[in-house]
């Protein structure tokens, strides 16, 4: 049955319409492109941005009355906001090892545009989110421009770490904290330590919604399933993209030899 007939006997069955139909994809394979890691790293982030922001907005503004019916509930909240502080610490060095051992969608020379061919791809990913252009820039991985998005958000939150330990050890006076970081306040004095700290929370929570955004928004435009990837880790690709990528990196590694 010719594709065109399918499609006319879809439509008559209200399994599809006029504005929807099926669009062919060609040889297509599954891929495994996010291992557990980073996808246990990405919704650990996830949790933990929401449960920081939700208890360091109170410590910032303390705007639930229950301290005369529950005199410790500050430090209830001082306490999930430092559990969660160490579980992103932890989640941030996991990451930080996969950019040298995780596979090779999530190593770090797909985050540091060193080539040229990045540079200018990240031109075209930003003619699709600019809606110059009606089709996004198809990648097996992230594509160069979310891919350096990335990188900036992992130097924020190293920031983010940093002023957020250091700010502890003012309470704590950990001698470990003290040995590593007990410089910092010499260069920044604490109450702008605290608005660093305070502010890039909004910084995170902006990019989470652009973030969701832009992926709905290539989701939609390829018509591949793109948002179950973050989930299940397989993506499906077309076999002659996952042909060009893999000669592309196997290229790569006889370069750098």
């Amino acid at each position: 049955m010719q594709p065109s007939s399918i499609d006319a006997k879809m439509e008559d069955l209200r399994l599809a319409d006029s504005r929807h139909a099926p669009q062919p994809m060609g040889s297509a394979v599954a891929v495994y492109v996010w291992q557990y890691p980073l996808r246990l790293f990405h919704w650990g982030m996830v949790l933990s941005v929401v449960a920081l922001s939700f208890t360091g907005y109170y410590i910032h503004d303390p705007f639930i009355i229950g301290q005369v019916k529950y005199p410790f509930l500050m430090g209830y909240f001082r306490f999930v906001h430092e559990l969660f502080g160490m579980i992103l610490l932890a989640l941030f060095l996991m990451r930080m090892a996969l950019f040298f051992i995780g596979n090779d969608w999530v190593a770090w020379r797909r985050y540091v545009p060193l080539k040229s061919a990045q540079w200018k791809e990240m031109v075209n990913v930003a003619k699709f989110y600019l809606f110059i252009t009606p089709r996004p820039v198809s990648k097996v991985g992230d594509n160069a421009l979310a891919a350096l998005s990335y990188l900036g958000i992992y130097v924020l939150l190293f920031l983010q770490i940093v002023t957020g330990l250091v700010l502890y050890n003012n309470l704590r006076h950990s001698g470990l904290l003290r040995f590593f970081l007990g410089w910092v306040p010499g260069l920044v004095n604490i109450q702008n330590l605290r608005l660093i700290h305070y502010f890039l929370m909004f910084v995170f929570l902006a990019f989470a919604v652009l973030h969701v955004h832009l992926a709905i928004l290539i989701s939609r435009a390829e018509k591949r399933g793109l948002m179950d990837s973050i989930f299940i880790g397989w993506k499906v690709v077309p076999a002659g993209e996952l042909q060009k990528e893999v000669e592309a990196t196997a290229a790569d590694r006889v370069a750098r030899r």
